[in-house]
């Protein structure tokens, strides 16, 4: 599933019930405590998705499978 692409969102702009979905779901960063969480939270992720693991203080990101970023 391919995202709207990125927006620069403006301090006191109106924030739109759509471009949470279409930009913000995929322009954050989900934090976990540990693998383990992400993967029972993220049961089919989407290439491009971001994710902190805080056990390892590490980035990581989902091509075709999780690594490190």
């Amino acid at each position: 599933m391919a995202g709207a692409g990125f927006k620069v969102f403006q301090n006191g702009s109106v924030l739109l019930a759509s471009e949470v979905q279409d930009y913000m779901m995929d322009q954050m960063i989900m934090v976990f405590a540990d693998a383990a969480a992400r993967d029972a939270a993220i049961t089919s992720p989407s290439e491009g998705m971001f994710a902190f693991l805080k056990d390892t203080d590490t980035l990581t990101v989902y091509t075709t499978s999780w690594g490190d970023f």
